[in-house]
Order: C-alpha cells, then sequence, then structure tokens
C-alpha cells in the first residue's frame, strides 16, 4: 500500500460528499451566476462562519486570492507579503501579471511580518513616483514553515496596522480552519482582523474541489465581475457547492485528527534519529530535513516511494509531508519504517 502524502488536497472524499455532489449533478440548477441553491447555501453558511456579509465560490483558492487583490488593488499599487508566502513563491506571478499591482515581499519569521517594516511600508506618502500600498497579506497556516498556524494578536496587529493606513487586508486562508483549530478560537474570531478570506474547501476538508472568498458585500459583489472575467464562473455549480457545503458543516473535527497524526509522524521519526518538525504548534505539515543535495534528495524520494511513501522536496535538503484523512494512526508506523528504509537504501546503494 503506498502512503501519499504529498498534500492534504490527496485527502479523499466522504460518502456524504460523494452523494451530495451526485445529487447536484443529477438535478442541474441554475442558470445566472449565483442562482444555484446549492451554492446560495454554501455561501451562506461560510460568510455566517467567519462573522462576514458574504462569500463567493470560486475553482481554486488560486483564484480566490487573486480576485481578492484585484477586487481591493488598483494596477500599481503595492500589495505586502511574507516572502516566503504561497501567493508570492507559487501563484505563477499572478498578482503582477494579471491584477497590475506591485509585490513587496518582506522577510518574515514563520509567516509573521515584522510590523516596523510593514508599518513604513503602509504609512509611506505615495507621490508621482511611488503608489501606495493598499493591501497587506498574511497566510495561515504559513506552509513553507511547516503549517505554522499565526497567532491572533498578529492577525489584529496587521489588521490595525492596514485601516489606519486605509489599506485591506486578505488573509490567503487554504488552511484557515487548521489553524483556528490549532489554536483554539472560532473562524469568526480569527477572521475579524480581515477584510476578506480565501478558504480552499479540497485541503483537509477532502472536497473534491472548490473554495471561497470571504468578505464585504462591496468587496464580493466587485469579485464576482472579477471572477468571471478570469473564466471562474462555473455552471452548473451545484456538484462542486454541494460537496463543499458537507465539507465545511463535517469535516472540521477530522483536522484536529490530521494534527494528532502529524505530532504523532514527527514523533516516530525523531525517534529513527530524523529531523522532523514542527512538534508543537504545528498542524498537519510535517517537514524533515534531510541534509541531502538535490541529487541525494532525489534518490532518497525514489526509494521513499519504493518503501511506499511519497513526499515532495519542499527546498535544499528538506521534504514535506501532509497528513490528511487518506492517512489514519495505523499508518504512522508504516511511514516512519519506510523512512527508515529509504536511509539504508541510500547508505547502501545495489553494486
Amino acid at each position: 500500500m503506498t502512503h501519499d502524502l504529498r498534500s492534504d488536497f490527496l485527502g479523499p472524499p466522504t460518502d456524504e460528499m460523494v452523494e451530495a455532489t451526485a445529487r447536484a449533478a443529477a438535478s442541474p440548477d441554475g442558470f445566472a451566476l449565483r442562482e444555484s441553491r446549492y451554492q446560495r447555501e454554501l455561501e451562506s453558511y461560510a460568510a455566517e462562519l467567519l462573522g462576514k456579509e458574504d462569500a463567493l465560490l470560486f475553482p481554486t483558492c488560486t483564484m480566490a486570492n487573486l480576485a481578492a487583490v484585484m477586487a481591493q488593488v488598483a494596477p500599481g499599487e503595492t500589495v505586502i507579503a511574507d516572502a516566503e508566502s504561497h501567493c508570492v513563491l507559487s501563484e505563477a506571478g499572478g498578482i503582477a501579471a494579471v491584477a497590475g499591482a506591485m509585490v513587496r515581499g518582506l522577510a518574515g519569521r514563520a509567516g509573521l511580518l515584522p510590523v516596523d517594516e510593514l508599518s513604513a511600508a503602509l504609512g509611506a506618502a505615495p507621490d508621482a513616483q511611488r503608489q501606495p500600498a493598499t493591501l497587506a497579506m498574511l497566510e495561515t497556516t504559513h506552509n513553507r514553515s511547516g503549517g505554522m498556524p499565526l497567532p491572533l494578536a498578529h492577525l489584529e496587529q496587521v489588521g490595525e496596522l492596514a485601516r489606519a493606513s486605509g489599506a485591506g487586508l486578505h488573509i490567503d486562508g487554504a488552511r484557515f480552519f487548521n489553524a483556528a483549530i490549532a489554536l483554539g478560537i472560532s473562524p469568526a474570531a480569527m477572521a475579524a482582523p480581515a477584510t476578506t478570506v480565501s478558504l480552499s474547501l479540497n485541503k483537509g476538508l477532502c472536497a473534491p474541489n472548490g473554495a471561497l472568498l470571504v468578505g464585504s458585500r462591496a468587496v464580493i459583489e466587485r469579485a464576482l465581475t472579477i471572477r468571471q472575467r478570469l473564466g471562474g464562473g462555473m455552471r452548473p455549480a451545484g456538484p462542486v457547492a454541494a460537496a463543499g457545503l458537507v465539507a465545511l458543516r463535517t469535516m472540521l473535527p477530522q483536522l484536529q485528527r490530521d494534527h494528532d497524526n502529524a505530532r504523532e509522524l514527527v514523533a516516530a521519526l525523531r525517534r529513527l534519529d530524523f529531523r522532523a518538525g514542527p512538534q508543537l504548534a504545528g498542524t498537519n505539515i510535517v517537514l524533515v530535513e534531510t541534509g541531502l543535495d538535490a541529487p541525494a534528495q532525489q534518490r532518497f524520494l525514489v526509494a521513499l516511494a519504493d518503501a511506499g511513501v511519497l513526499a515532495i522536496p519542499f527546498g535544499a535538503g528538506r521534504l514535506r509531508l501532509c497528513l490528511h484523512r487518506g492517512i489514519d494512526a495505523a499508518a504512522i508506523p508504516e511511514i516512519a519504517n519506510a523512512f527508515a528504509s529509504a536511509r539504508n537504501a541510500l547508505a547502501h546503494p545495489e553494486t
């Protein structure tokens, strides 16, 4: 059996999601862009869950992030984000290429923006050469730091700085609910400092696909036009929305199980003398420091796959593993043993 930990979007949907998708597919509804009853129910539920006025269904979280920028930032204006954030590293430069906005990446720490630099950037007076910074972006949980949740105090501080300068705050919440559960706070409390929040329905929540953008009615109204311009208006939307609604209503407890399994995996790998983490404040992502150069790390990944575990390289000498519904507690010893087998295979290659 292969344990695929390359991403948490590989978690299988529940039977209830599959059944909801099939029911919606069997009776397509809604010609207009927001007419589907499944979509309207999902959007209403998400907005209420996060304490916002409205929400809008998107195909992907990347598109939701881009629409959030385009709805709040004029071309030429600046977006401030952590230099190691997903929107800077892994979204194909969409903020610049499509939104026409500048991105200023600050050197943060595990996703935390340096407050003094942020304050100076937001407060800088625009002139004929320099356009204003009109949006700050935070990512929680923070992918590159191993799924670390940003403290609520930091979200509030950044939100206050943004409001004081007339800017907005967007939270890239692909794993937003993982962060809320890890911090022990409600989704609404965590969303309160932000003007907009994106949510992934398939990472951890196990819906087949789909994402949401949550915010004020005015921002979501602009985002509706932007979504159409980007080609994201799905019709019929019912099958995607029906599964997404089941995911939001039923899958939050699964995230805690994923966190627990991640901690168990970290402990199991450390017992085998692997450098793995984070352990205490982490969520469902485990980083393993291999210390290998690129060719050796690729050989290690091949040996790991041969032993029944799929992972991804995550920078120099580092691998990433994502726990999800498809990986239960019984799999943890098997995964750890696969790492030991891969290490042994690398140390004693066949001649």
